[in-house]
């Protein structure tokens, strides 16, 4: 049997919460965060305000006590798409891969692993098992190798420790470490390739290994120009819409588009978890009271299983937008209120305002920014 080594779970699965009210001590001590545009306003520019409030969040909350890990309620609206069918197939159909081995029929292995990695495949995002698909792409390798097709099984390889290090976190392609750049330097999973996704949604968060990179529209795609090769998951993901994702393998020096289609969540869960939300005036002459709001996000975070929820409000204000960020923290409700105009990062100063009121500190919203090494270039030093 291989090492066996230690990886993050990329692909976490959440089970949605009850409705009913929850004891204080088993609610989730971290803060759920989401921006709304009841008005029409523009959903990027949402999902872009967002973003930043997260990775404001998670920056600081390691640094001060006082500052809160988000947690993620997208996966509240997966309801009805939570079977783990198509993973137990994925399984099954690996046991008998192994089987195949142990009795030499390498043909029969290989047909069994690929049948195993399609319906692993179709499980994606709603349930995963990392340690499951790391064995199927390592076992191809040894079944490659068995065969007697080096140049197939050095690849299989290759696409292997391509899969652990983007599990892992690991950043940069594969040939920029040495024992790699001589096994792998020339295989379609080495180097750099470009990943563009497309939406049928405004708003949408786009994940790639678990980690949140950045906001795709209709006309707004994804593009990471510079992501290591080799196999990826991407995830999008939309308050009130089923979660959309998949396993891509991108190729050396290659784009490659995909095209996330995701699925209104179901009427009864949409309108329970968002509606309340949705309804509500912020800001103006019909302004929501605070008594109101406070019930309001009083009983949405229990909903939600968490101790805090934040969420924001823009509006179109003429040529502005309008902002409203309603912070609950369980006892007490915080208002927020800001206008900027409709371009670019304009909101990052609002944002950087709102900081400075919450927590009494300055953060510009551009420094909090996740340093995604893995999707930068890696420039080689040229004797």
């Amino acid at each position: 049997m291989k090492t066996s080594w230690y990886f993050l779970c990329c692909l976490a699965t959440l089970v949605p919460l009850s409705a009913a009210a929850q004891p204080l001590e088993s609610l989730r001590d971290g803060i759920a965060i989401l921006v709304l545009s009841p008005d029409g306003s523009d959903p990027n520019v949402a999902a872009r305000i967002e973003r930043d409030l997260r990775n404001m969040y998670d920056g600081q909350a390691t640094a001060d006590a006082k500052v809160s890990k988000t947690i993620g309620i997208e996966t509240r609206f997966d309801v009805g798409n939570l079977s783990k069918g198509t993973l137990s197939k994925a399984r099954r159909h690996f046991n008998r891969a192994q089987r195949a081995i142990e009795k030499k029929d390498f043909s029969e292995a290989k047909d069994q692993l690929f049948r195993a990695k399609r319906f692993y495949v179709r499980a994606v995002p709603y349930s995963s098992e990392p340690a499951l698909l790391r064995e199927i792409f390592y076992y191809t390798f040894l079944t490659s190798q068995a065969i007697g097709k080096p140049k197939e099984a050095m690849e299989a390889y290759c696409t292997y420790v391509a899969l652990e290090r983007a599990m892992a976190g690991s950043a940069g392609p594969l040939e920029q470490f040495e024992p790699l750049a001589d096994r792998c330097g020339e295989s379609e999973a080495a180097g750099t390739a470009e990943l563009r996704i497309k939406s049928n949604v405004d708003g949408a968060h786009v994940f790639v290994d678990g980690r949140r990179v950045g906001v795709v529209g209709r006309k707004v795609p994804f593009v990471a120009p510079f992501i290591s090769a080799g196999p990826h998951f991407v995830e999008v993901r939309k308050i009130g819409y089923v979660r959309w994702g998949t396993l891509v393998s991108l190729k050396n020096g290659a784009s490659k588009t995909e095209r996330a289609r995701l699925k209104s969540a179901r009427g009864n869960v949409l309108n329970s978890d968002l509606q309340p939300l949705q309804d509500v005036t912020p800001s103006g002459s019909e302004r929501s009271s605070d008594d109101y709001v406070n019930d309001l996000l009083f009983r949405m975070s229990e909903q939600y299983g968490v101790k805090r929820l934040l969420v924001g409000y823009l509006e179109t204000k003429g040529r502005k937008f309008g902002l409203t960020l309603l912070t609950f923290d369980g006892d007490n409700l915080g208002r927020f209120e800001s206008s900027f105009n409709q371009n670019g990062d304009a909101h990052r100063p609002a944002l950087t305002r709102y900081w400075k009121q919450m927590f009494g500190k300055t953060l510009d919203p551009a420094d909090a920014q996740p340093i995604l090494a893995r999707f930068a270039p890696t420039v080689f030093k040229v004797e």
